[in-house]
């Protein structure tokens, strides 16, 4: 049998699918990523991460008609049988070009091409689902097979023979009771790991963050700052957290535009420049308005590094005849 595999907007190989890929090979399927069209395969698998990109995946019922979706941006009540869960990934199913043309961003090609290369050769996956936050505007509460925070996997489950590299995907990493057996197995066998869904600042003791300092990171650590009733939690963890890891090492999220008004957005980024921290914007209506996208823009481009004061941002962006955000700005006046 050809079983087909669409990735609909992956940035990093798509876990279920890995884990798909590995179970069809065992029963002796062939297996295809992103098929072209029908002819290629006898049944098709899509997996959808980002609610936005639903209806573009469902237009590929007109060429896959034996398709069947699933993944947190199609359907939170679907989830993979269970003895499919429980296959080890198959990591040769993605190939570095595959990934290389997902990786955003400016950079030269070949600074694309190893960023590839390392994420393509690293182990993936979860050791614990779930979250014990009920964040309401987070999907993880309501997504079938997550919920609770809960064992999954062991570290050794995950690894890719090709390197020391893990990308971790659990939920909420610092929450859970074993966090630091698995920072000290991290440790042990000397991986280099992205914790790829960030650590909660909230949960943050001089412990946990020892025992971050104490491994080895492939990116910067990165976590969020959604509410301003969250101040002063947020504030003690980056503290606790700074006196390991230096705050050039951090990155914060930002959740804009959910029971926040403009001037709260602002008051938590300047709490976090305060700090040391750089923030970054997360719109949570993914369009938003005018002002939220320009504001967004002048957070995560840096160039606040160049305008410190968002109210000169209009003017900033004349001087430099960037008409197009300026006419924007206008409109957002109006």
């Amino acid at each position: 049998m050809r079983i087909g595999l669409i990735d609909a907007d992956s940035k990093i190989p798509n876990f279920a699918l890995l884990q798909l890929s590995a179970y069809h090979k065992a029963q002796g399927d062939e297996v295809i990523l992103n098929p072209k069209n029908a002819s290629e395969v006898d049944k098709v698998y899509a997996s959808v991460l980002f609610s936005w990109n639903k209806d573009r995946a469902e237009a590929l019922r007109s060429m896959f008609p034996n398709i069947a979706f699933g993944g947190t941006g199609y359907d939170l009540n679907t989830e993979l049988p269970c003895e499919v869960q429980k296959m080890r990934p198959d990591y040769a199913l993605y190939t570095r070009e595959d990934i290389a043309g997902r990786i955003g961003g400016i950079m030269t090609t070949n600074t694309r091409v190893k960023k590839a290369e390392t994420i393509v050769n690293a182990g993936l996956g979860y050791t614990h689902r779930g979250c014990v936050r009920r964040c309401g505007f987070c999907v993880i509460k309501d997504k079938k097979g997550e919920g609770d925070l809960h064992r999954v996997a062991e570290l050794k489950d995950l690894m890719n023979p090709k390197s020391n590299v893990l990308i971790l995907l659990n939920n909420n990493f610092t929450a859970s009771p074993s966090v630091m057996e698995e920072i000290a197995e991290i440790r042990e066998r000397n991986l280099i790991v992205d914790l790829c869904s960030g650590i909660d600042i909230r949960t943050m003791t001089p412990e946990i963050a020892q025992g971050l300092q104490s491994i080895k990171h492939l990116r910067s650590l990165h976590y969020a700052f959604d509410l301003c009733e969250h101040e002063s939690m947020v504030v003690a963890g980056i503290k606790t957290l700074s006196r390991f890891i230096k705050v050039y090492r951090h990155m914060c999220f930002v959740l804009t535009g959910y029971n926040t008004s403009f001037q709260e957005d602002m008051h938590r980024v300047r709490v976090l420049l305060d700090l040391g921290v750089s923030p970054y914007i997360m719109l949570y209506n993914r369009l938003g308005d005018i002002r939220d996208r320009h504001y967004q823009r002048f957070i995560n481009s840096r160039i606040y590094k160049v305008c410190p004061n968002f109210d000169d941002y209009h003017n900033w962006a004349k001087s430099r005849h960037l008409y197009f955000v300026t006419q924007q700005l206008d409109l957002a006046a109006a």
